[in-house]
């Protein structure tokens, strides 16, 4: 009697969650915030839709990668699908996100990819970005199977599955959440929680080509995660999203530099809180889009009551002096 008496509402849940196939324009800045931090301009907030309108389900998004050659805004979910979509600006506002194609992920010999082996959680455009058209390929990192891999746009395979002894230790569903290419030490990669053998309240970073380590320390806020990382400057942006009911979802966006001890610093730029009237849920996904504009996506985990949001926003040049890490 009880799951029939759920099953109508539920239904109905499910019929209008199924409707709404547009991106809407909204924001992070409710009337609640009193004062907004200083050192961000945010340049648009977009609702997107559970479903694209050719009814692909659009939930689960993990990352998401800008490809300047293509004008291509790639994201990736935590299902396998990658979808390939071309964001709108009006001025400099971001105003809509044009779906173009969703392809799922496979294997070597052409099968989709299983649910434990199609988690990703992180990409970045690996190939591209040089000023050359159609050579374009994404680097993915993936947890529960802990690894990452190249594939080429249309989710087929570009290599072999990469195994790196920087992933060691890393929990079952906490694995490679962060890619970002450094300056210098070329692609980074950032566990999303500290791995066995690791203190509290830290991680550790790794650079994909040399192996060299570096112990990341997270933010104060309880349950805080590394979710994202890209350029900025001559370091990292990195996102973090602090998690930990009944405490307010926190989202930070800090600096990090990487030093010769192997230890990082991070300086914690902006921090935004539920508890302070902000419109926020679980941004996993940072991509730059040039000189210090960014936009960030959020994962629905496939739950009506949480929203897939992707926002724009811009720092302050970055400053070498001005670096001051807590």
């Amino acid at each position: 009697m009880r799951r029939q008496g759920l099953l109508l509402p539920m239904i109905l849940l499910l019929l209008l969650a199924g409707c709404a196939r547009d991106t809407h324009r909204t924001r992070l800045v409710t009337p609640n915030v009193d004062t907004q931090p200083a050192g961000i301009n945010w340049c648009g907030t977009l609702e997107l839709p559970g479903r694209w309108q050719d009814d692909t389900p659009t939930g689960g998004l993990s990352d998401l990668a800008w490809d300047a050659d293509e004008q291509l805004l790639y994201l990736i979910s935590d299902r396998g699908w990658l979808h390939r979509t071309r964001p709108v600006f009006e001025g400099n506002e971001l105003a809509g996100l044009e779906p173009l194609k969703t392809y799922v992920l496979r294997d070597a010999e052409g099968h989709a990819l299983g649910e434990k082996a199609a988690d990703a959680e992180a990409l970045i455009v690996q190939r591209g970005n040089n000023g050359v058209r159609g050579d374009s390929a994404l680097l993915i990192g993936f947890e529960r199977d802990h690894r990452l891999q190249r594939f080429y746009p249309n989710g087929t395979p570009a290599g072999q599955p990469l195994y790196f002894r920087g992933l060691r230790g890393a929990e079952d569903n906490r694995g490679a959440e962060a890619l970002g290419r450094h300056p210098r030490h070329g692609v980074i990669v950032g566990l999303e929680s500290p791995p066995s053998g690791m203190p509290e309240k830290t991680t550790r970073l790794f650079a994909m080509d040399t192996g060299q380590e570096w112990t990341y320390p997270l933010a104060e806020a309880s349950g805080s995660a590394l979710t994202a990382l890209d350029r900025y400057g001559d370091g990292l942006l990195a996102l973090e999203r602090a998690f930990a009911p009944p405490a307010p979802l926190v989202i930070s966006l800090r600096e990090v530099q990487l030093n010769a001890d192997g230890t990082a610093s991070a300086h914690t730029l902006v921090r935004l809180s539920t508890g302070e009237g902000w419109r926020l849920d679980n941004f996993e996904g940072l991509t730059r889009l040039g000189d210090n504009r960014y936009l960030m996506v959020s994962d629905d985990n496939f739950s009506l009551i949480q929203e897939t949001l992707l926002s724009c926003f811009e720092l302050p040049p970055f400053l070498e002096n001005k670096n001051n890490p807590h």
